[in-house]
C-alpha cells in the first residue's frame, strides 16, 4: 500500500484485505516509516493480528527492543477495547473520548507536538459480527476526534471486493468516510481484471458509461477507479453484476502479480491504464481543454 496518503490533513485510510500476511506488511510499512520520523504509534488489533505485525516491523529492523526502549508504541486489544466503548448496539462518545482519547493523550507526554500513526481494526470486528451501523458510528467518532488530535489513521476490513453483499452492504460506507481507500494489495491486477471483466459483459461502450457515471468520485482521486466501477454495477446493475464480479475475480486470480509495487512512483511512470478507463480518461481531459 502507497503511503502517500499520510500526507493529507487529518488522513484516514482504509485497507481492504482478504490475506492476513499481506495486512500486517502494510501496517508494519506503515508503522515503521512513522518510527523513522520519530511518529508513535497506536495499535488496536486483535492478538493474531498484533503478532504478525510486530513480526513484520521486527523484520524491517523495528523489533520489539528498539520500540519499547523509544516507547514508540501502544498495544491495545480490539475486542477488549470495544467492550470499554460500546454502549449496547453502538459506540459511546464519552467512553470512546475516554478510552482512545486518553492513549493519545498519554503518548502527547511523551511526544508534544508529533503526530501518532494508528492502525486500528475494532471497525473490522464489528463487521465480523455483522454490526455495519456500529462500524460506521465508530469511524465517524475517529473523524470527529481528528479536530482535538493530530493523528493518521489506517483501519482494516477484512472484505471480498468481488462479493456483491460486502460491495452494497458495507464498502459504499468505508469509502464516503475514509480520505483514501486501497481495496486490493495489487490495485494494478485489480484494475485490469475489473476493465477485463466490464469490457466482456458489458462492451467497451458501457464499460466506458460506467467509468463516466463514476467520474465525479475517479477526480477526488480517493477511491481507485476499479473500487468505484464495481461498487457501481453492485448497486445500479443487480442483473449483470455477478456476472460483471464473477468474471472480475476471476482474471484477478489468473494475472500474474504486478511486477512493480502499487502506488510506487516507478508504477505510476511505467504502469498503463486498461484501456476502456483510459478512453474515458481522454475523453474527460479533452473535455476539461475545451472548456
Amino acid at each position: 500500500m502507497s503511503l502517500t496518503w499520510t500526507e493529507a490533513p487529518a488522513a484516514h485510510a482504509a485497507q481492504i484485505y482478504t490475506e492476513s500476511d499481506e495486512l500486517a506488511e502494510s501496517v508494519a510499512a506503515y508503522f515503521a516509516a512513522g518510527f523513522d520520523e520519530g511518529e508513535p504509534a497506536i495499535l488496536v488489533a486483535t492478538a493474531t493480528h498484533t503478532s504478525l505485525v510486530l513480526e513484520r516491523l521486527a523484520a524491517s529492523g523495528w523489533d520489539a527492543k528498539r520500540i519499547d526502549a523509544r516507547e514508540l508504541l501502544v498495544r491495545a486489544d480490539a475486542d477488549a477495547t470495544l467492550e470499554q466503548i460500546m454502549d449496547g448496539p453502538l459506540p459511546a462518545d464519552p467512553a470512546f473520548e475516554r478510552v482512545i482519547g486518553g492513549q493519545f493523550d498519554e503518548l502527547a507526554t511523551r511526544f508534544p507536538e508529533t503526530r501518532v500513526r494508528v492502525y486500528g481494526e475494532m471497525v473490522d470486528v464489528l463487521c465480523q459480527r455483522g454490526q455495519q451501523n456500529a462500524a460506521a458510528a465508530l469511524e465517524k467518532l475517529w473523524n470527529r476526534l481528528a479536530h482535538t488530535r493530530r493523528f493518521a489513521l489506517l483501519c482494516g476490513y477484512r472484505l471480498d471486493v468481488f462479493d456483491r453483499q460486502a460491495q452494497v452492504e458495507t464498502l459504499r460506507s468505508v469509502c464516503d468516510l475514509h480520505t483514501h481507500v486501497e481495496p486490493s494489495a495489487d490495485t494494478d491486477r485489480l484494475a485490469h481484471a475489473v476493465d477485463d471483466a466490464l469490457v466482456g459483459v458489458l462492451g467497451a461502450q458501457g464499460a466506458g458509461q460506467v467509468y463516466s457515471l463514476v467520474g465525479a468520485e475517479i477526480r477526488e482521486r480517493r477511491v481507485p477507479p476499479p473500487q468505484l466501477a464495481l461498487m457501481w454495477v453492485s448497486e445500479n446493475m443487480p442483473m449483470n453484476a455477478e456476472r460483471i464480479l464473477t468474471a472480475a475475480r476471476t482474471r484477478y486470480r489468473d494475472a500474474p502479480a504486478s511486477t512493480t509495487p502499487a502506488g510506487t512512483e516507478d508504477a505510476v511512470a511505467r504502469r498503463p491504464e486498461p484501456d476502456a478507463l483510459r478512453a474515458i480518461l481522454r475523453k474527460a481531459t479533452r473535455t476539461r481543454r475545451l472548456s
